[in-house]
């Protein structure tokens, strides 16, 4: 049996830990604190732990927490004029041969001693615009970590310039212009001991997590964790923070399992012994197994889920609907309730199973829903007679509820009342402390409509916007904005991509439970999209000016292309050099040697393709086809 190919991020960790420093997983691709983890404060140098951790996500990126001698000094490029310090001038030729990492966005980490006598807090911008410090309760992202943030275009890994092979107590000395705007900035800040116990701006967040972090330890739940934020807040903290902050930071921190033993009675110079006999919520009921045998289960479930929408959508199923902001996707959807509402075929391509449809749309006025579903009515040839006891609207503009607070408005539904509800827009269900970005965030609000979709026995259908920028290259899983649980949770991920006709756009989606779907092409005519079999699915646009055949090098109309077909054309499970790949496409298909690499950059983005070394000494790089794994469509 062969091996498994090297872990890089694993080794790298082990190696960190091997000299002295305290490592930790964030989520693949992202700065992120791995979903169900308490980020730097799980920061160890345990191998066993980290082998544990690798072994159960092998693509996370690697946290190297500060502190215990350890100081980081985050530098951006334009921060040695901005500062204007001769010393800060000359910062990179003094760290040459010292340890320092280059960050996708061009920043440095130079690694350092923590200079003694300084109270040292983490800061960003504080002693000198574009510089950072990483200290205590801090962390970076070390080498060779990934990351991936199309919103933010960014898309590099982090690489040491110098080795860092040194204990902490080796380290290189802090510059001493570093110590002294250090000593200064922290004179200028209210002390954090003696009797008042003050926490000052800039540390505040920080404090309040950790003292929260205590509470949630020994088992209280959000609203004890904030009445105790709050009476710390308003004796502690200078200035006080608003009350929705220490609101947003119960909550969040209440998501984690209490730890007790993990607990200390002083927390940033705050006596938490008063708070430790708050009441807490009860622990949540026991997961009870539910395991079959495979036989029992063909008996159970004999055939798949009722069909909603034949080819796309199943009873209990989630669908996306992701497109550009003011593409008409709220119009999209509106055609798509009317068509379930009378059980008419949807776009006229796609059946449906007829049922009750409520729209929960938290955007539009209900005077804005009432001038425009009798619009997608009448171009539909659809009597409003025919959908006046199908069709339900509730418009939550001005009463907002994030998603888990959606439960109880989804208690007073009757099971099987409705077939399908639509969320529209979805990014505003999703809670203040969350982000769209975070896996952990994005996963939890699915398993909530996932829960409320078995109690109710209908689907849910969510609005999203897409990422911004060219979305020709992407595969359809990566066209929607935000973490990648939003596009593999759902159980039908349907995007709308422009097309190079103007008001015409592509539609494609990964699909779970019905066989691939072919590409279409919607053209607009206000109010409602219409399929365009005149179109060609694959002219998707570029965001570049449609090239002439005679000025293209290779003379293939590369607009026609992607990266998943680049790849199914030339890229094959035996490795492949760039240099014979791009003579291969130009040979073949007439590509020219610029698109190939775009083509190839998009499909390792898209996680399409792997590199290996080939073999001999020194051999050059090549290319094969990604595997597949479980879970992939």
């Amino acid at each position: 049996m062969s091996k498994a190919p090297p872990n890089d991020l694993l080794n790298e960790a082990l190696r960190l830990a091997g000299f002295g420093y305290r490592v930790f997983p964030l989520e693949p691709q992202t700065k992120t604190p791995r979903a169900g983890s308490r980020g730097v404060l799980d920061a160890t140098t345990d191998a066993d732990s980290i082998r544990d951790w690798w072994r159960q996500s092998p693509d996370s990126n690697i946290g190297l927490a500060c502190g215990d001698g350890l100081l980081a000094l985050d530098v951006d490029p334009g921060a040695i004029e901005a500062f204007g310090a001769e010393e800060v001038a000359n910062l990179e030729f003094d760290w040459i041969g010292k340890p320092r990492s280059r960050t996708p966005r061009g920043r440095f980490h130079l690694l350092m001693r923590e200079p003694e006598g300084v109270a040292l807090r983490n800061s960003a911008g504080k002693i000198g615009q574009g510089l950072d410090i990483k200290c205590a309760g801090g962390y970076i992202v070390a080498p060779p970590s990934r990351v991936i943030d199309p919103a933010r275009n960014i898309d590099g890994v982090y690489e040491w310039i110098e080795p860092f092979d040194s204990t902490p107590d080796v380290l290189p000395d802090a510059p001493a212009w570093l110590v002294q705007a250090l000593t200064e900035t922290n004179a200028n800040l209210p002390a954090l001991t003696g009797s008042t116990n003050v926490i000052p701006e800039g540390s505040r967040n920080d404090a309040l997590a950790s003292i929260a972090g205590h509470l949630r330890h020994v088992g209280l739940d959000d609203r004890a964790i904030a009445a105790a934020l709050h009476a710390v807040n308003s004796e502690r903290c200078q200035p006080p923070l608003e009350e929705r902050e220490i609101e947003r930071i119960a909550a969040s921190i209440a998501r984690y399992e209490p730890r007790i033993d993990l607990v200390s009675e002083t927390v940033s110079g705050v006596d938490l012994s008063e708070f430790m006999s708050a009441p807490s919520a009860p622990p949540d009921d026991p997961l009870e197994p539910a395991i079959v045998s495979i036989g029992d289960l063909v008996k159970a479930y004999p055939a798949l889920r009722p069909p909603v929408i034949h080819g796309l959508l199943r009873e209990g199923e989630t669908m996306n609907v992701i497109a550009a902001p003011k593409t008409g996707k709220s119009w999209l959807t509106l055609d798509l309730a009317i068509a379930v509402a009378t059980g008419r075929p949807w776009l006229g391509k796609y059946p449906t199973e007829s049922g009750d449809v409520l729209i929960i749309d938290n955007e539009l006025h209900p005077e804005t829903s009432v001038h425009r579903i009798p619009k997608v009515a009448q171009a539909r040839k659809v009597a409003m007679r025919q959908i006046a006891s199908s069709l339900f609207i509730d418009n939550l503009r001005g009463r907002l509820r994030d998603m888990h607070q959606m439960a109880a408005y989804f208690d007073f539904i009757e099971p099987g009342r409705f077939t399908v509800i639509v969320l529209d827009a979805f990014y505003r269900f999703i809670p203040r402390e969350g982000d769209e970005n975070d896996n952990g965030t994005m996963r939890d609000i699915y398993n909530s409509l996932d829960s409320y979709a078995i109690r109710l026995g209908c689907c849910f259908v969510l609005i999203h916007h897409s990422i911004k920028g060219n979305q020709s290259v992407n595969a359809v899983t990566d066209v929607g904005a935000g973490a990648g649980a939003q596009s593999r949770a759902a159980d039908a991920h349907l995007v709308l991509r422009p097309h190079e006709e103007d008001d015409a756009v592509v539609l494609d989606a990964a699909v779970r439970s019905w066989p691939r779907i072919e590409p279409v092409c919607l053209r607009w005519s206000f109010p409602v999209w219409s399929v365009d079999e005149t179109l060609d699915p694959n002219e998707l646009k570029t965001g570049r000016p449609k090239k002439r055949k005679d000025d293209d090098d290779g003379g293939a109309d590369e607009s026609a292309w992607t990266a998943e077909r680049f790849v199914d054309e030339f890229i094959t499970n035996e490795p492949i050099t760039l240099a014979n790949l791009k003579d291969h496409a130009l040979r073949q298909a007439g590509l020219s040697r610029r698109w190939v690499g775009e083509f190839l950059d998009a499909a390792e983005r898209n996680r399409l393709v792997d590199r290996l070394k080939m073999p001999g000494r020194g051999g050059p790089t090549g290319y094969v086809k990604r595997p597949k794994k479980d879970g992939d469509k």
